[in-house]
C-alpha cells in the first residue's frame, strides 16, 4: 500500500470507494432480482440492466465538463449524495410496497448518471494527490478493490435477499454510499489551474477532440473500448464450456468462473512491479488474448482454468497500466473529460459485445468462439500499442498545447 501521510486523500477515498463498490454489487442484484420476481419478464430484467449502464454514455459529455470545470470534491460529494438517495428512496418503497417497474428503471438511470460524475472525479484526483512514481500503485489498489467488489458485492447482495430480504440489501447499499460521502467530507481534494477562458474554449466536447487529434491517447481510448468488446462474450461461453465440453457440475462452473477475476487481482497487485519496461502493458495485452483463445481448446478444465487465470493477470496488469497512461498523457485540467469519455465508451463496448455472443457461437461455434475473442484482443493491442507504450514526456503537457490540440 502506498504511503499514508503522502497519500492520505487518496486512501481515504479509496476506501470510501472500496466500500461503495460492494454497495454497488448488492444493489445490481437487488433491483435484477427484484425484477425478476415481480414481473417475471426477462424482458424487464434487461430494461432494469440497460438503464443501469445506458446513462453513463448519455452522461459522459456533461459530467467530464463539470468534473472540468466544477469542484471535483464537491461533485464526488454531491454524487455519493444523489446514489444514497436513490438507494434509500427504493428502499422505502419495498417498505412500503409501492415499489414499481417505473420507479426502479427511474431511479437507476439517476443512479447511473450520477456515478458517470464521480468516476471520472475520481480517476482525474490521482493525479493529483499521488506522486507521479506512485500512481500505478494507486491505480492497482482502485483495480484490486473494484475486483473484489465485483465478487464480493453479488454475492453479499444474495445473501442479504435470502437472509432480510430485498430492502435490506438496498439499505445496506445506501450505507455504503453514506461511508463514501464521509471519506470525501475528510479528504482534500486540489484542482488543477487552467485559465478560465481555455476552459471555456474546449467546452464538453473537449474529450473527443482531444482524442481526435492525438494519436497516443486515441490509442489509449481504442485499447479500453475494444478490450470491454472483446472480452464480454467471455463470461457467456464460458457458461457453455464448462456445461458442454468439460462436462462440469455446478461447482466446477463456479471454480472456473473465478478463474479470470481471480486472475484480474494478481494481475493489479502485481502491475506496480512489471510497469518498468514500455512494453509490459502490450505483453500482458497479448498474455490476456493468448489465454483466452487457448482456453477453449483445452480439453482439462483445471488446464482451462489456469488459462483463465492467465488471461485475467495480463487484463489486471493492462487496467492498472491504462488509467496511469491517461494520468501521464492528458493535462490534468481536462482529465474529466477524458476519463469520462473512455468510461462511456468502455461501459458501450459490454452490451454490444454481449449482443454478439450469440451470433458468434452460431456462426463459428463455442470453441472457436474463444478463439476469436482472443483474435479480437490481440488486434486491439497491436492497434492500440503506441498508447500502451511508456511515455517519457507528457503527450498534453499543458492546457495551452491542448487548445493547440484542438485548433
Amino acid at each position: 500500500m502506498i504511503g499514508m501521510q503522502q497519500h492520505k486523500d487518496f486512501l481515504r477515498l479509496w476506501a470510501g470507494q472500496a466500500m461503495s463498490s460492494v454497495g454497488d454489487g448488492v444493489h445490481r442484484i437487488a433491483v435484477l432480482w427484484w425484477a425478476r420476481q415481480a414481473t417475471g419478464s426477462d424482458a424487464v430484467v434487461v430494461l432494469v440492466a440497460l438503464a443501469t449502464v445506458l446513462p453513463t454514455l448519455a452522461a459522459a459529455p456533461v459530467a467530464g465538463w463539470l468534473v472540468d470545470r466544477y469542484s471535483r470534491r464537491g461533485l464526488m460529494l454531491a454524487a455519493d449524495v444523489v446514489r444514497c438517495g436513490t438507494s434509500v428512496a427504493l428502499a422505502m418503497a419495498v417498505w412500503a410496497g409501492s415499489l414499481s417497474v417505473g420507479m426502479v428503471v427511474a431511479v437507476s438511470i439517476v443512479a447511473a448518471a450520477a456515478a458517470a460524475v464521480f468516476d471520472p472525479a475520481l480517476m482525474s484526483s490521482v493525479t493529483l494527490l499521488v506522486a507521479p512514481e506512485r500512481r500505478v500503485q494507486a491505480n492497482s489498489m482502485l483495480g484490486v478493490s473494484g475486483a473484489l467488489a465485483g465478487i464480493v458485492g453479488p454475492a453479499l447482495g444474495g445473501v442479504l435477499i435470502g437472509v432480510a430480504g430485498t430492502g435490506a440489501a438496498l439499505w445496506f447499499d445506501a450505507g455504503t454510499f453514506l461511508l463514501s460521502f464521509l471519506m470525501v467530507v475528510v479528504s482534500r481534494i486540489p484542482m488543477p489551474v487552467v485559465d478560465a477562458d481555455a476552459a471555456d474554449h474546449t467546452g464538453m466536447g473537449g474529450g473527443w477532440r482531444l482524442v481526435r487529434a492525438n494519436r497516443e491517447v486515441r490509442d489509449l481510448v481504442v485499447v479500453g473500448a475494444g478490450l470491454n468488446l472483446c472480452v464480454a462474450p467471455v463470461g457467456v461461453l464460458i457458461v457453455g464450456l464448462a456445461a458442454g465440453p468439460l462436462g462440469l457440475g455446478g461447482s466446477g462452473f463456479g471454480l472456473l468462473e473465478a478463474a479470470v477475476p481471480a486472475g484480474l487481482v494478481c494481475g493489479f497487485i502485481a502491475a506496480p512491479k512489471l510497469v518498468g519496461r514500455s512494453a509490459t502493458a502490450l505483453t500482458a495485452l497479448l498474455v490476456t488474448a493468448a489465454g483466452i483463445a487457448v482456453a477453449g481448446v483445452l480439453p482439462i478444465a483445471w488446464w482451462a482454468g489456469l488459462s483463465f487465470l492467465a488471461a485475467g493477470l495480463g487484463a489486471g496488469v493492462v487496467n492498472a497500466i491504462l488509467p496511469t497512461r491517461f494520468q501521464e498523457s492528458v493535462d490534468p485540467a481536462v482529465q474529466g473529460r477524458v476519463f469520462a469519455l473512455v468510461g462511456a465508451l468502455s461501459q458501450a463496448g459490454r452490451p454490444v459485445g454481449l449482443l454478439l455472443t450469440a451470433p458468434l457461437v452460431a456462426l463459428v461455434g463455442l470453441r472457436a468462439g474463444f478463439a476469436v475473442c482472443g483474435l479480437g484482443i490481440a488486434i486491439v493491442a497491436i492497434a492500440g500499442r503506441r498508447g500502451l507504450a511508456r511515455a517519457a514526456e507528457p503527450l498534453v503537457s499543458d492546457a495551452a498545447e491542448f487548445d493547440e490540440c484542438l485548433s
